[in-house]
């Protein structure tokens, strides 16, 4: 019967729980989940194999970007593309090893190239089981999020499942995951997917890619246990057959689309009242996605706000909530407060 207990954190306990450590440093933490989203041919996918095989061999991400050491500890890296998986081995992940002269011997990226089911219990257990056989691995990168389920992207059922299931392959494995995902159709703001998706993230990270000026640019939008800074510029270089991100300190995230950091701090603490305690209205003057109560959204507001009294955390909140409102990133009806996309 013991085997059946749960295992309860004492006080003492929790003061003892290890700090987060980082895979990429100020990018990715170990053991913890990571989102990049970004637009269609906004140079994602180049980017996640950039951080992936920084991660495979060891190497520094990109030096001192953004004024801070990058720091990266060395593991396996596997890559799921569950989409253009040839181009992917035969090209990409050659390329990038070529450009950057990793000799053979510290070439140890695996490739799944297909399709997987991390919303089906059986599927993950076969993957966990899998990477504890061989080579210890640091990071997975799923690419393409939408590839990566049996249900749909934007069905409740489906985000718990699959949920739970990256939660499992980071406690039995150890390992990072780096999900890419395509913006929602209407809002270039979030991924495409459900907000049980979104909110589950410990690091969402956003692309934005110019292809005539072959140029990207990936912005740190959101830690949850750590600083939510920083912003990096690409140029995409040709090379060995691939496209190849080279820092240039030139190239500047989209400012127009940035929002202040406290409406920034409100929005995020709106997906994470709809992740908790979201929920469908039925109605004509309903939306179609998850609404919460607006006390909701204002009590996970005022759990980060740094704001010294409970007057200046109300006028705080009320100020990022019009502003919002204004730029058409939210709504409201009947004290309740959502945000749909595609």
């Amino acid at each position: 019967m013991s085997d059946n207990k749960l295992r309860f954190l004492s006080y003492e306990d929790m003061c003892n729980l290890p700090e987060p450590e980082w895979l990429v440093e100020g990018l990715i933490q170990k053991r913890s989940t990571a989102l990049m989203f970004g637009k269609s041919n906004s140079f994602k996918s180049f980017l996640a194999i950039d951080i992936g095989l920084s991660v495979d061999t060891g190497q520094d991400w990109h030096g001192n970007a953004a004024g801070a050491g990058s720091i990266v500890s060395s593991g396996g890296v596997l890559f799921v593309a569950t989409e253009g998986a040839n181009g992917v081995g035969r090209l990409r992940i050659p390329g990038w090893y070529d450009h950057h002269r990793i000799e053979d011997v510290y070439r140890r990226a695996f490739l799944y190239p297909k399709e997987i089911r991390l919303d089906v219990v059986d599927d993950v257990t076969c993957l966990i089981e899998t990477m504890k056989s061989g080579w210890p691995f640091a990071l997975v990168v799923l690419d393409i999020f939408g590839g990566t389920m049996a249900g749909s992207e934007v069905e409740d059922k489906t985000a718990r499942a699959w949920v739970h299931g990256i939660q499992r392959i980071l406690r039995e494995t150890g390992a990072s995951v780096l999900t890419v995902a395509h913006t929602g159709w209407q809002d270039d703001s979030r991924a495409r997917m459900h907000t049980h998706f979104w909110g589950s993230f410990d690091t969402r990270l956003k692309v934005e890619g110019d292809k005539e000026a072959m140029t990207a640019t990936l912005t740190v939008e959101r830690h949850k246990d750590a600083d939510s800074n920083g912003s990096w510029g690409f140029r995409m270089v040709q090379s060995c057959e691939t496209l190849v991100p080279e820092l240039d300190v030139t190239v500047k995230a989209d400012r127009k689309r940035t929002l202040s950091a406290k409406n920034r701090a409100a929005l995020n603490a709106l997906d994470d009242a709809l992740a908790e305690a979201g929920e469908k209205k039925v109605g004509a003057d309903w939306p179609p996605c998850n609404v919460v109560r607006i006390d909701t959204w204002r009590q996970h507001f005022y759990r980060h706000s740094a704001d010294d009294t409970p007057d200046a955390k109300k006028k705080a909140f009320q100020r990022a909530r019009d502003a919002l409102r204004e730029h058409g990133q939210v709504q409201f009806y009947d004290d309740h407060a959502w945000r749909c996309h595609g």
